[in-house]
């Protein structure tokens, strides 16, 4: 087995529900995988794909289809190379030209790794930021905007969601790393490029954290959507209630002796 291998193997291990196929050799389903290489530079490609995926999200608005695609395309992505960096401190090959998703219920839900590798680096941050953002995200980002009416600070809002959401799923299978995992997350944010970086910000709530959004995905504007826990949408005092009744619930799991460590 591989380095690169071994990492996704402790990823997926870590949180199961996470898709990953690696290679092409034995894969049964090779016509339910997208390329992403066509998807992250060819608006054409990447509109014909929101538009399948339109009415099984609830809408049959463009921008609304874009915006939900690229969120949850970025999350499957950035949930390898993040979860690699948490796990093993190493910066995975996560670049179009050897990636695709597939698509089930109308959303990206899985990923394969044609020809998986690591990069050979002294800085795992920076070749985390190289690969992932500047060589796939920020494409999709671009790309996706040049597609339909959509804005772009709306697009990577979406990117910087993902991201720190893809630190939020290794949260509960790694109790024991929380604190660290929120300041990893912060480090993340932190030397990204200005629109990543100026894309929402991680909170502290007690022992845990939350993610505040600078801009909404649209899916309150879906037939069965409403606002997102991170919406940009509450109000500041909505934010506190949450934010208080999370902390009133740490308590009461710490007095039950379940509180994180």
């Amino acid at each position: 087995m591989t380095p690169a291998i071994e990492v996704i193997d402790r990823v997926t291990s870590t949180v199961d529900y996470l898709r990953v196929t690696v290679g092409t050799g034995t894969d049964t389903h090779a016509a339910d995988w997208l390329p992403c290489a066509p998807l992250v530079s060819d608006p054409s490609a990447l509109a014909q794909l929101a538009r399948a995926t339109a009415a099984g999200r609830g809408t049959d608005r463009d921008d609304v289809a874009m915006s939900l695609l690229v969120q949850g395309y970025a999350f499957r992505i950035a949930s390898i190379a993040i979860g690699a960096w948490l796990l093993a401190d190493a910066a995975v090959d996560v670049s179009p030209a050897r990636t695709a998703i597939a698509i089930d219920r109308h959303r990206p839900n899985a990923v394969r790794l044609d020809d998986p590798r690591l990069i050979t680096t002294d800085d795992p941050l920076g070749a985390l930021h190289a690969e992932l953002v500047e060589g796939h995200l920020a494409r999709l980002v671009a790309t996706a905007h040049k597609a339909c009416r959509v804005g772009e600070a709306l697009l990577w809002s979406n990117v910087g969601a993902s991201c720190a959401s893809a630190f939020g799923a290794f949260m509960e299978p790694l109790s024991g790393r929380q604190t660290e995992i929120r300041e990893r997350a912060t480090m993340f944010f932190a030397a990204a490029r200005g629109e990543l970086a100026g894309s929402g910000r991680v909170v502290a709530v007690g022992t845990a954290w939350a993610w505040e959004r600078k801009a909404c995905c649209l899916w309150y504007r879906t037939a069965d959507g409403s606002r997102c826990a991170d919406c940009s949408l509450w109000s500041d005092e909505e934010r506190r209630q949450r934010y208080d009744a999370a902390i009133a619930a740490q308590a009461r799991a710490g007095d039950r002796g379940g509180g994180s460590p």
